[in-house]
């Protein structure tokens, strides 16, 4: 186990990225796909947000351990956003893991240091670019990914490098 939390699987749901989850609390959802919760698998606890989804396929997803202050912020009825000080405006950096998922299940991912005192916005590009960035490295190494794999991952990047320029 990293300071990443349990690494999602490939292959699983987005919002339920490990084969033991316990259980998970969706806070929202658009079109009847989960894009906002709080999953338990193996004595961890963590927050998974949709950052961007190309609203055809491809999603990308964010992955944020908690601590126990993290789960009593979630837990109080001040109506702030889940996201406020876990992955917006957060007073330290985090490590976290991206996901990016096609057909809602997950064909990538891979762990990344989330910066500290983002905005929503800045959040979200910073997500893409690190996606799009891994990706590419993904596709360029040597020994080539699996056919099969490569060509969902080639796909899921070429959607994540549309996402981060628009």
């Amino acid at each position: 186990m990293s300071s990443y939390g349990p690494a999602p699987e490939l292959g699983n749901l987005a919002w339920a990225p490990l084969p033991t989850v316990e259980a998970v609390e969706i806070i929202d959802r658009y079109n009847g796909v989960p894009t906002l919760g709080v999953a338990r698998a193996q004595g961890e606890t963590c927050l998974f947000w949709r950052v961007l989804s190309d609203d055809e396929h491809v999603s990308v997803w964010l992955y944020v351990p908690l601590t126990n202050p993290d789960e009593e912020h979630l837990n109080t009825d001040d109506d702030s956003d889940y996201l406020d000080t876990i992955v917006v405006k957060s007073s330290r950096s985090r490590y976290t893991t991206m996901g990016v998922a096609y057909d809602n299940r997950l064909v990538f991912e891979r762990e990344w240091q989330l910066p500290a005192d983002l905005s929503a916005d800045d959040a979200a590009l910073a997500c893409l670019e690190f996606c799009a960035e891994a990706m590419r490295v993904a596709l360029a190494q040597n020994p080539p990914l699996p056919a099969t794999r490569r060509r969902i991952v080639q796909k899921a990047s070429d959607a994540v490098k549309h996402l981060a320029t628009c």
